[in-house]
């Protein structure tokens, strides 16, 4: 009997075997021709940097000391211009104010796009903050009246009611005789009661339910793992994406909150509910044609010292967007 399962298995364990030593020789082969290109891509181009090395890049360099020293040291070497490596990945550091201008304002439109984070949710490519190119841009120029400091202020009660709830709990564990309290797991609550009430118009509780359910997914799906994060940066993309894929199929921590958020949205729109809240700014919020912001909020603060050259690329950025509201995927994906 022994004999026979082993004759059936030693066959499959030869396979997986065999496709363990090619997913090695494929990671090692990737990771010599991609080191051997960009070691030469900086010097192709004629801009200097610190040397990397090879895997981590310039990673390690603010392990021993401070980034800003670093990055200092750098600057005062190799110029206004120097080339990095962050793991595998050439990035061009510019310390220039007037070309870090232009690049920001007047040439925005080609260099809107941040860097791509990997994510195993659809949702995740619709945030404003990873959304790319004209998917950025109709994003952007649609939510961007729900940022005005004039309807944040509406939020303020909801902010200071939790403020509130801060401090009770602070003073029951006073009262209680307590003389030290865990700090970040108190302002980790505050912060998680801030963020569902502004958000979401919901109340988490977390002081006395630790273990409520918005709260404990929250903490998945945002407290990677170190090993985790270490993974995804050193190996290439396509073994990442396909682990996700395998790894997280049919539950992903972000399903809670994006069917959490359509069942709100469906009750308020069902019952034509209203609330000072982040979700119903997304919900309303129309851009009205040739609008670059509110009348209303022409004179605030970060406003009033826009020249020319701002307004000009305010409007370029956001010129022929054809859609005026976001779509529902939109609006889950605002509220991460």
């Amino acid at each position: 009997m022994t004999s026979l399962l082993w004759s059936v298995l030693a066959p499959i364990s030869q396979v997986y075997e065999w496709c363990l030593i090619g997913l090695i020789v494929a990671v090692l082969a990737y990771y010599h021709f991609s080191w051997k290109n960009a070691l030469s891509y900086w010097k192709d181009r004629q801009i200097s940097g610190p040397k990397p090395i090879p895997i981590f890049g310039n990673v390690l360099s603010p392990v021993l000391k401070a980034r800003p020293f670093v990055e200092m040291e750098w600057y005062k070497k190799y110029g206004k211009l120097f080339g990095v490596f962050n793991m595998g990945k050439p990035c061009l550091t510019v310390a220039d104010p007037e070309l870090i201008k232009q690049i920001l304002v007047k040439d925005f439109r080609s260099f809107r796009n941040r860097r791509a984070v990997a994510g195993n949710h659809k949702i995740f490519s619709k945030i404003m903050l990873l959304a790319r190119d004209d998917d950025w841009k109709r994003v952007r120029a649609i939510a961007s009246p729900t940022f005005t400091s004039g309807k944040m202020k509406k939020m303020y009660g909801l902010i200071n009611h939790c403020c509130e709830d801060f401090l009770n709990n602070l003073d029951k564990d006073v009262s209680k005789g307590m003389n030290e309290v865990e700090l970040k797991q108190l302002m980790g609550a505050y912060t998680m009661d801030v963020i569902a009430s502004c958000a979401f118009a919901t109340k988490t509780n977390t002081y006395a339910d630790p273990n409520n359910p918005f709260t404990t997914n929250a903490d998945k799906l945002f407290n990677i793992p170190f090993w985790k994060g270490m993974l995804s940066s050193l190996l290439p993309s396509f073994i990442v994406s396909i682990f996700r894929r395998i790894v997280n199929a049919g539950n992903s921590d972000a399903d809670f909150f994006t069917d959490f958020t359509r069942s709100i949205i469906k009750k308020r729109r069902d019952n034509k509910e209203k609330h000072n809240d982040f979700l119903q700014l997304l919900i309303d919020v129309e851009r009205s044609e040739g609008d670059i912001r509110e009348a209303s909020d022409a004179n605030e603060a970060h406003h009033v010292n826009e020249g020319k050259d701002e307004i000009t690329a305010d409007a370029e950025a956001f010129s022929n967007v054809l859609e005026k509201k976001l779509t529902e995927d939109e609006i889950l994906a605002q509220c991460f």
